[in-house]
């Protein structure tokens, strides 16, 4: 059942790989369908993922589909989904500058034009919850309460969207302004945004997140 979105997440998980937002097995993908979700499973390298590997679960977390176990954080994603229904879709990754700020407990402020308005403003920092866990869940859908990317202390980043391929570019972007700000920190203290101009990027955010 679900064999496009099982493609899609493949799909995605190598991508993340590709694009050197995760390492082995780390991070993990899901997307919703109805009643269902798609998600990775766990343990599994995604350059040795196959579609046989990919798990189908309900929304309390009984296996549907699959031979494997579901991500190790499947109740982070159910949790999310359970509280945004705008979202369809998440992306879970371990890149190195988002983990560096996560690891620093530092929040990724408004900075460049391009964020805010797929973000919804500045990206959060989820307070800090074994992996997991079902605490980490509802911490990680507190931070991510108005926005679409959330960074998660001392662990990585999550990403949100309608669809796996925004929820993709979104994890790339953020991975970017997250070394933009990084840089931009080792010679001087980095200018934000203009408030009046947050605000307005923050409205198309909420005007474009259901689309």
């Amino acid at each position: 059942m679900l064999e496009e979105k099982k493609k899609d997440l493949l799909d995605t998980c190598r991508k993340m790989e590709e694009l050197d937002l995760v390492v082995g097995s780390s991070g993990n993908v899901s997307v919703r369908d109805g009643d269902h979700v798609v998600i990775s499973p766990s343990s599994v390298h995604y350059t040795e993922m196959s579609l046989d590997d990919v798990m189908i679960i309900d929304m309390e977390g009984k296996v549907v589909e699959g031979h494997r176990n579901p991500s190790i954080e499947v109740q982070m994603h159910l949790e999310i989904y359970r509280n945004r229904e705008d979202v369809g879709a998440i992306v879970h990754t371990h890149s190195v500058y988002a983990s560096a700020l996560a690891v620093l407990g530092e929040p990724l402020p408004p900075i460049i034009d391009e964020v805010v308005p797929k973000t919804g403003g500045e990206v959060r920092v989820a307070e800090y919850a074994m992996p997991g866990t079902s605490e980490l869940g509802v911490n990680v859908s507190k931070a991510l309460d108005g926005r679409s990317a959330v960074l998660l202390a001392n662990h990585g980043a999550v990403c949100v969207g309608k669809t796996l391929k925004n929820a993709l570019r979104l994890s790339v972007l953020l991975e970017r302004a997250c070394k933009i700000y990084h840089l931009a920190k080792q010679v001087g203290t980095p200018n934000l945004l203009p408030e009046d101009v947050v605000e307005d990027e923050m409205d198309l955010w909420d005007l474009m997140k259901d689309h």
